[in-house]
């Protein structure tokens, strides 16, 4: 206890107890406004808003507005946010490059969204033998092509499945 009192006595002597004001530094806004903030505005200030991945200062992969990846991960229900944007995401982008895909049936429709998905619209792209089959309505051939490809040895069974509902869809 002698300890402690002779540490707050050193402070008290020091000026630091008994400081009024703080000093910030000049890049900082005024409390005042910083008052006004809403709480995400407030830590989208302090933390800043990043849409891609990076290391904190501690290295933890975070993303967005501080979101500790390494520790905290995300929710399944952020999970399924990010799937239904990327879903839609897929969609426009088929809606954008291939325009007649809306006549297909919707689960010719699905593993054509399942292929962006996964290979994104420029790697759907290069499939011009399944895609020519597919417009002229030769299922069977959109299918061989599919299960023809690199792809198919790289997914696996997902080949064999999507194949399948485009054969049969």
């Amino acid at each position: 206890m002698p300890l402690l009192l002779a540490f707050l006595a050193l402070l008290a002597v020091s000026g630091c107890a008994s400081k009024k004001h703080v000093q910030l530094p000049p890049s900082a806004l005024a409390p005042s406004a910083l008052e006004s903030y809403d709480i995400d505005e407030l830590l989208i200030y302090h933390e800043g808003l990043r849409l891609r991945p990076y290391r904190d200062a501690g290295s933890k992969l975070t993303i967005g507005v501080g979101r500790n990846l390494d520790d905290s991960g995300i929710t399944k229900e952020e999970a399924l946010v990010l799937l239904k944007n990327d879903i839609k995401r897929a969609s426009n982008e088929l809606d954008q490059k291939l325009p007649w895909w809306k006549s297909l049936s919707g689960t010719r429709q699905k593993v054509l969204i399942s292929m962006v998905f996964n290979l994104g619209i420029s790697g759907l792209l290069k499939f011009h033998g399944m895609l020519a089959a597919l417009q002229d309505g030769d299922y069977s051939g959109a299918a061989e092509h599919m299960l023809a490809s690199k792809w198919a040895s790289q997914v696996g069974t997902r080949a064999f499945e999507l194949a399948y509902m485009m054969e049969n869809g």
